[in-house]
């Protein structure tokens, strides 16, 4: 029988035959949809991941110079772990130094870990949940731009430790599992490795992996309480483990460094949480929302009712969805419907209520387990979602009360917002199977799927319009990518021109360098630069010091300076150069020895101005 014109539209009748179908679907198809998602989404946005002048030249530049004989922390500052460097100074090593190759390993690994999250989550839930987690992972995080800056993404990201960190967490949890499943130590002992690599990217991360190890011992001990002989044995064998790759990077560091510096280094991702002037500045602080705590905190709090006023709705339709009139029914649903799109439409808000959906997510996992803790299958079942929620409990702490997917969030609030999914498209009908019937939990899940669809479909608009204006080339070869042609975003222009004006120079090994930011200039002139410091935001000049700027000047004054206008006010800083606290010393410096040949927009001192001075040095 032909389903009516009627039918045929009914979005909660058509996400139904798109659930039942995924849970229907073959591995084999399963992994096909994801395939042609990913390359749709790569051709989609191919080129457009990064910004031309912050942060990503920097992930492109280090690595370059590692595969030169640099070394980092002692030729090169860092605030970051020593992990991803060497990581992508190996892949330039191995296939060639090219901005091309770095995506093409990036896009291994983001590939990689969105397969390690349908594991996790197919263990624990279903097919058709694993793929709504493991789709909207890769729609919403690998290859998006919602902010003016790029870099926020898995293909291009500002710090490689924080994807790197998050890949290597998934697989830590793989691992962990078919440890505490099958009891063979060589999953204890790869999952020691993937935490001991952890350990060299970012703190939030390695805490959050740590969070989850805890979780998995804890409920092994539960599981196992009768025999735990497999776990006196596999414990010490990950720890054992997870000391070798800092181990393996400190014997590396003390053959260029004292033992002291060595070990320093190792830890090199951990010395910003030690400076006060660092973790209390404006930008983190705003980063966190702990700037206005009590409006914050009211939004997420009503962010999150109006999250549970769509659950509760949602569920009351669910179970007394059979005893209604079709009419009245149909006029229910697309009232709900109504009141969904509404609420998921507003790109940005949803985000707010994770904390809270987080730890109701990650309680309701810890009370289902603790119920089934003495049937082995449906413990260890339970398992991976144990293991994820403390894991995206954590991560998700450090952006406080300003949960978000964009800008930081890419990576911060992944985990968290795969948590949600689980919760709305098997957490919730599970337990409304259990307490009403399997009619009403299916029922649920298509109001679930098609909410899902609403909270995905504003983001995905947002990355396209930024991706739309993406239409200036900026390098060649491997090296090329695209920048905005809006007219407030002058950075791919001047980066253009800058670019131009030094090739013409007849000087092939022309020094440079880039104040305070811009080191992206650097490396696709391919030309040195003799700071030690290579970014001068505000972050670097608090944990290294206006003096080592200073040092490297003098010690190897660079041919040719450029001073990129960069606006700082997020920091609380005034412009580079206009400030004792702010690079006053180092201008000094460079208006003494070096004269101004040309201007790249207007005039880059002046809060109103924009664009690139070029500065020559004195014969």
């Amino acid at each position: 029988m032909r389903a009516s014109p009627h039918q045929r539209l009914d979005p909660i009748r058509q996400s139904d035959r798109i659930a039942a179908r995924l849970e229907s679907l073959s591995p084999q198809a399963i992994f096909a949809i994801h395939a042609v998602a990913f390359a749709a989404l790569v051709w989609w946005s191919w080129g457009k991941w990064l910004d031309p002048l912050i942060d990503f030249g920097r992930e492109l530049y280090v690595p370059w110079q590692i595969t030169r004989g640099r070394v980092l922390y002692r030729d090169i500052a860092s605030l970051f772990g020593p992990l991803s460097p060497y990581l992508n100074a190996l892949w330039f090593q191995l296939f060639g130094v090219s901005l091309v190759t770095l995506v093409f390993c990036n896009l291994v690994i983001f590939a990689a870990t969105v397969a390690g999250i349908y594991r996790l989550i197919r263990r624990s839930t279903d097919r058709g949940t694993a793929s709504a987690a493991s789709l909207s992972t890769m729609l919403l995080f690998g290859f998006s731009q919602y902010v003016m800056v790029g870099n926020y993404n898995f293909v291009c990201p500002y710090s490689h430790e924080a994807t790197h960190g998050i890949a290597l967490s998934v697989a830590m949890m793989v691992c962990l599992q078919d440890a505490i499943a099958t009891g063979r130590r060589l999953f204890s002992a790869m999952a020691g490795a993937c935490f001991g690599l952890v350990l060299l990217t970012k703190p939030e991360t390695a805490l959050a992996a740590f969070a989850a190890v805890a979780a998995a011992w804890a409920a092994w001990g539960v599981i196992d309480a009768h025999d735990r002989r497999a776990m006196r044995q596999s414990v010490p064998l990950f720890l054992a483990t997870a000391a070798v790759p800092p181990l393996v990077f400190f014997l590396y560091f003390i053959r260029h460094m004292a033992s002291a510096e060595a070990w320093r280094a190792v830890m090199g991702a951990w010395t910003p949480v030690f400076i006060p002037a660092i973790t209390r500045n404006r930008f983190y602080l705003y980063s966190m929302g702990l700037n206005q705590p009590v409006s914050n905190g009211i939004d997420m709090f009503l962010i999150f009712a109006g999250f549970l006023a769509f659950v509760i709705m949602a569920v009351a339709v669910s179970c007394t969805e059979r005893s209604r009139p079709s009419e009245t029914r149909r006029l229910v649903w697309l009232t709900l419907l109504t009141g969904v799109v509404f609420f998921f439409a507003r790109a940005g808000t949803w985000p707010r209520a994770l904390p809270l959906i987080t730890v109701t997510g990650s309680i309701a996992a810890a009370v289902l387990f603790l119920r089934a803790r003495s049937n082995r299958a449906q413990a260890l079942r339970l398992l991976p979602l144990v293991m994820w929620s403390a894991f995206a409990m954590v991560l998700l702490a450090k952006m406080g009360l300003n949960a978000r997917i964009s800008h930081y969030g890419f990576y911060l609030g992944l985990p968290a917002s795969v948590l949600a999914v689980v919760v709305m498209c098997w957490l919730i009908p599970h337990l409304l199977e259990r307490w009403n019937s399997a009619a009403a939990a299916r029922f649920f899940r298509r109001l679930a799927l098609v909410a899902l669809i609403g909270a995905m479909v504003p983001y995905l608009g947002l990355s396209h319009a930024w991706y739309r204006t993406k239409q200036l080339e900026i390098g060649s070869g491997g090296d090329r990518f695209f920048a905005s042609t809006r007219s407030e975003l002058w950075q791919g222009d001047a980066v253009r021109q800058a670019l131009r004006y030094i090739e013409q120079l007849d000087a092939p090994h022309t020094t440079l360098a880039v104040l305070p930011e811009g080191v992206m200039l650097n490396y696709l002139l391919r030309r040195d630069s003799p700071l030690r410091v290579i970014n001068l935001m505000p972050p670097e000049i608090i944990a290294f010091g206006e003096d080592d700027v200073l040092r490297s000047l003098q010690s190897a004054p660079p041919d040719v300076v450029l001073l990129v206008h960069r606006d700082v006010t997020e920091y609380g800083y005034p412009l580079f150069g206009t400030d004792l606290r702010y690079g006053l010393r180092t201008m000094t410096w460079l208006t003494a020895r070096y004269r101004s040949i040309r201007v790249i927009g207007q005039d880059v001192m002046s809060n109103s101005g924009f664009g690139i001075e070029i500065f020559h040095r004195n014969p």
